[in-house]
């Protein structure tokens, strides 16, 4: 082969792995801007499911609690409080015997779970000592109640109690919408359930 030959193929070749490189430049521009755009939606995402499981297994807790709703060890009424974003009652909720009062509330987007001990002789429940956590955050109802209450003849009558009928409280339903960026899409889950407080049934025959 002359050398104008071997010349020739060596500039095409040249030619050819500049063409690739524009070629590679080009894919991996789009491929970062994608990654770019893609990331924070991903993460979004993933945060915004993690909220909602979290806020799934705070439902069935707040149930399992409610439900065992029973006469405080000083002698009160089960429900001490009941209002859209807060609730108060008495439940034995950990492994002791003793009745602790209890509260769920919002507060700006978290969910916060208070927990009071009975202490001495008389019993009382010192407010001052109340153990509180946050349960749940991302929590967007905003003016939305989160507890409803209804009287024992529910669901046939499905209007909601006030707080001036706090003894006639059976069945109480949460709800809950977890957003964990409102600014991006995904939109709001929305989380429900509910609970009949079991101690305070009038259709026990039933």
């Amino acid at each position: 082969m002359t050398s104008r030959g071997r010349r020739g193929m060596a500039g095409m070749t040249v030619i050819e792995v500049v063409v690739v490189l524009g070629i590679v430049s080009v894919v991996m521009t789009i491929l970062v801007r994608f990654l770019v755009i893609a990331n924070p939606i991903s993460k979004v995402t993933f945060l915004q499911a993690r909220s909602t499981e979290t806020a799934r297994i705070q439902l069935k807790r707040i149930a399992k609690q409610i439900r065992k709703a029973r006469v405080s060890d000083a002698g009160a009424y089960p429900i001490v409080e009941m209002s859209p974003q807060r609730m108060v009652w008495y439940a034995n909720v950990d492994s002791d015997a003793a009745t602790e009062r209890v509260s769920y509330e919002l507060v700006g987007t978290e969910l916060r779970r208070g927990v009071i001990q009975p202490s001495g002789n008389p019993i009382v429940y010192d407010t001052g000592v109340e153990a509180v956590t946050v349960v749940a955050g991302n929590v967007v109802n905003g003016a939305t109640d989160i507890f409803t209450y209804y009287a024992g003849d529910y669901p046939v009558n499905q209007t909601p109690l006030t707080a001036a009928d706090l003894t006639e409280v059976k069945y109480v339903q949460f709800y809950i919408m977890v957003d964990a960026d409102p600014a991006v899409d995904p939109p709001p889950i929305e989380v429900r359930s509910q609970v009949q407080i079991r101690n305070l049934k009038t259709n026990l025959g039933e």
